[in-house]
């Protein structure tokens, strides 16, 4: 896990050179600024799902409405590419911290046992409950990501032979049948299904979680946030995984 956090701090420690950003930089990498980074990053990555749902429910409307949408997402050219650059940015910056605040939970437990009990609510990757599977959810998530570029951006795994989409794919302009055909792929199915399950266990507390960091905690309100974080999360997730039942249909 240390040997994790070097790597994944190396950006920051070259940006932290760099006159005019460097003092910015070190105080977003403070124990307060990696958690309040880690807040908004999370949050930014919400949105993105929220609005990608919105989109590709479209396919349940069928192969015309599915494929205007994507033409009319693709035709944004450069503006596209630059919203894809921020995403994966912005989810790498995510899971770096992870990395690094699960490394210093870790340290806090070594260190003393009664700190941690005082110090549990105020970590983003405390015990109990949805925050004991934060990381192995994040990492399913992340596997989940590589496959569904791989197949939906890219088209890899049937340029490389390893399976075939036999109808329609990002380059003839037909998305719907591309999409339907990667969704009736048996692998496509078992790694969704565990990740989209993941995904909406790691929502369900992130959230919430993403909330009191950013100080939306009060005593009145923290049952109705966290139980507005959990039905958000679980939309979300039901949602994508009423667009992977759409692969058992005909």
């Amino acid at each position: 896990m240390d040997l994790l956090c070097k790597i994944c701090s190396w950006p920051a420690c070259l940006l932290a050179r760099l006159p005019g950003i460097g003092p910015i930089v070190k105080m977003c990498f403070t124990s307060i600024g990696q958690k309040i980074l880690m807040a908004l990053t999370g949050l930014a990555l919400v949105g993105f799902l929220v609005t990608h749902l919105a989109g590709n429910l479209l396919l349940f409307k069928g192969e015309e409405q599915f494929n205007t949408y994507a033409e009319n997402l693709h035709s944004l050219g450069g503006a596209l590419v630059v919203a894809e650059v921020g995403l994966f940015g912005a989810f790498a910056v995510h899971m770096c911290l992870a990395i690094s605040t699960t490394a210093m939970s870790r340290r806090a437990r070594k260190s003393s046992y009664a700190e941690q009990q005082s110090k549990r609510d105020d970590v983003i990757l405390g015990g109990g409950g949805a925050s004991r599977f934060m990381l192995i959810t994040g990492v399913l998530i992340g596997a989940f990501l590589v496959l569904h570029v791989a197949d939906m951006k890219f088209n890899l795994r049937d340029k490389l032979g390893i399976t075939q989409f036999e109808h329609g794919d990002e380059e003839s302009g037909n998305l719907y049948l591309h999409v339907r055909q990667v969704l009736r792929d048996p692998v496509t199915r078992v790694v969704y299904l565990v990740a989209l399950l993941g995904l909406g266990i790691h929502l369900s507390h992130g959230i919430s979680s993403a909330a009191q960091t950013l100080g939306l905690h009060h005593r009145r309100w923290n049952v109705l946030i966290r139980g507005g974080g959990m039905l958000l999360a679980w939309a979300i997730a039901l949602g994508f995984l009423s667009i992977w039942v759409l692969g058992f249909l005909k």
